[in-house]
C-alpha cells in the first residue's frame, strides 16, 4: 500500500504523451536536421535573456527619493510584467481553441495587464510606502485578477457564454495561473522566515525540513489543477516549482548559519529524486 501511494504521488508518472504529440515528435525527427534542433535548443533562451538584460540596463535612483522620482522603477516593472504576461497568455493560447486569441489580442492582454498592474502598484506605494515591502509577493493576487480580467475581455464574454468547451478551457487555465501564483508567494515567504532565523542556527536547521514538504505540496497542487494539460504537466512543474526551489535553495545556502543547515538544504532535494 505504501509503495502504491508513493507511486501515485510521483508527478513524472502523471505526464502522458498523447498520440498526436508522439506523431508530431516522429514528424519532427524525420524532417528536422541535427543542426536545426541544436540551434532551437541553443537560441530559445536568448529572448528571455535579452529582456532580463534590458530591464537591468534601466538605471534606478535611490529609493529614499520616493516613488515619484523613481519613475525608472515603474518602467522596469512595466517591461517585466508585460513580458511575464505575454508568456502566460502564450501558455493559455497553446491549449485552448485555436484562433480564440490572436497575436494582437495577446499583445493587448500583456500591455493591458502590465499597465493596470503598474497603476495599482503605484497607488499602493503612494498610499503606503516605497518600495513596497515584499512587493512582488503582496501583488501576486492583484496580478492574477488583472491578468484574468484582461484575458476574458480580449476573448469576449459573449464568446465564452456561447462555447462551453472554451469556457471550461479558460477556467482550467486561469486556475493553473492562480496556482502558479501560490508558488510565487510560498518560496519568498520561506526565504524570509529562513533569514529571520539567522540568529538561531538550530531553529534555522530545523526549519529546513519544511522545504521538501513545501516542494511536494506545491507539485501536487499544480499537478492536480493541470491534469488537462496531459504531456505538458511535467514541463509546467519543472519551470515553476523546480526552478523556484533551486533558486531559493541557493539563496538560503548563502545565508545558512551552520554546516548542518547547508547539508540539510542539499539533502532536501535528494528526497524528491528517490
Amino acid at each position: 500500500m505504501i509503495s502504491r501511494t508513493w507511486d501515485r504521488s510521483q508527478i513524472g508518472r502523471r505526464s502522458e504523451y498523447s498520440i498526436e504529440r508522439l506523431l508530431a515528435f516522429r514528424d519532427y525527427y524525420e524532417r528536422t536536421s541535427i543542426l536545426r534542433a541544436f540551434m532551437v535548443c541553443a537560441l530559445t533562451p536568448i529572448p528571455a535573456l535579452l529582456v532580463a538584460l534590458s530591464i537591468d540596463c534601466i538605471p534606478l535612483k535611490v529609493p529614499s527619493d520616493g516613488w515619484r522620482a523613481n519613475y525608472a522603477a515603474w518602467v522596469r516593472l512595466f517591461v517585466m510584467m508585460a513580458a511575464i504576461s505575454l508568456v502566460m497568455i502564450e501558455q493559455i493560447r497553446d491549449v485552448i481553441v485555436r484562433g480564440t486569441i490572436s497575436n494582437a489580442g495577446a499583445v493587448k492582454v500583456a500591455l493591458g495587464t502590465a499597465s493596470c498592474y503598474v497603476a495599482v502598484s503605484t497607488g499602493v506605494a503612494a498610499a503606503w510606502r516605497f518600495p513596497i515591502p515584499f512587493g512582488l509577493v503582496l501583488m501576486v493576487w492583484p496580478y492574477v485578477i488583472i491578468f484574468s480580467s484582461w484575458t476574458v475581455l480580449v476573448i469576449g464574454p459573449r464568446l465564452l457564454l456561447q462555447s462551453s468547451l472554451l469556457r471550461q478551457q479558460i477556467k482550467a487555465q486561469l486556475l493553473t495561473v492562480a496556482t502558479q501564483g501560490v508558488v510565487a508567494v510560498a518560496y519568498p515567504l520561506f526565504s524570509a522566515v529562513f533569514n529571520r532565523l539567522s540568529d538561531a542556527p538550530d531553529q534555522q536547521a530545523l526549519f529546513v525540513m519544511v522545504l521538501p514538504t513545501l516542494k511536494f505540496v506545491l507539485k501536487q497542487m499544480i499537478a492536480r489543477v493541470s491534469t488537462h494539460l496531459h504531456e505538458r504537466v511535467g514541463s509546467l512543474i519543472v519551470f515553476t516549482v523546480d526552478v523556484f526551489n533551486v533558486i531559493y535553495v541557493s539563496v538560503c545556502m548563502q545565508t545558512a548559519q551552520s554546516v548542518l543547515t547547508t547539508i540539510l538544504l542539499m539533502a532536501s532535494d535528494v528526497f524528491h529524486i528517490l
